[in-house]
């Protein structure tokens, strides 16, 4: 990462701003895993690369990053196994689990969508040294959050993860779940998944 092992506000900004691009990356993928099933998701899925983009996105966690450990390895063995498979009966495995996210889906993008937009922003911010604009947008994300998925995408993603017929679902939505829990602070694969954990 950029700035390790310098102290300097200059690079106290980049950091962020990295971190800030990074969460905008795990907002983009939870809008693909929300937005339905296509073609060019089941490749993604199939290639390694939605799993990839996770990763990264999840790197300015460090050792918390652990959260998404156990699905990405489920991802990794699917992707594995690509070769075994049709690209159609992969992406029939995904459209036929997608029903369980319920009627909230189009609200549910639009919101993933905004949030990942607004860190981008966040991530300009830092980088150009605008600390109380960095701010600012940090707890807009914040609000969007609060706003626009906690009343629906803890149910919704929690369907996946519970009921998905595929472990690639499964594994989609606790990941899902994973990305609110490291953003909102509150550790939903455990409320959700684990409710009497």
């Amino acid at each position: 990462m950029e700035g390790i092992g310098d102290d300097t506000v200059a690079s106290f900004h980049a950091q962020v701003a990295q971190a800030a691009r990074d969460r905008a990356g795990s907002w983009d993928v939870v809008a693909e895993i929300l937005d339905g099933p296509d073609a060019s998701l089941a490749e993604r899925l199939r290639s390694g690369e939605l799993a990839t983009r996770l990763r990264l996105a999840a790197r300015w966690l460090g050792g918390d990053a652990e959260i998404f450990a156990g699905d990405l390895m489920r991802l990794d063995v699917h992707a594995r196994g690509a070769r075994r498979r049709s690209l159609d009966a992969d992406l029939a495995s995904l459209a036929a689990d997608h029903h369980l996210l319920g009627d909230d889906v189009p609200g549910l993008v639009a919101g993933a969508r905004q949030i990942a937009a607004a860190c981008h922003e966040e991530a300009a911010a830092w980088a150009a040294g605008d600390t109380a604009g960095g701010r600012s947008l940090r707890a807009r994300e914040q609000e969007l959050i609060a706003g626009r998925l906690l009343p629906a995408l803890p149910d919704a993603a929690g369907r996946l993860a519970r009921d998905g017929a595929s472990v690639v679902t499964r594994a989609l939505g606790s990941l899902v779940l994973a990305v609110l829990s490291v953003e909102s602070g509150r550790d939903y694969q455990r409320a959700v998944l684990r409710p009497d954990a």
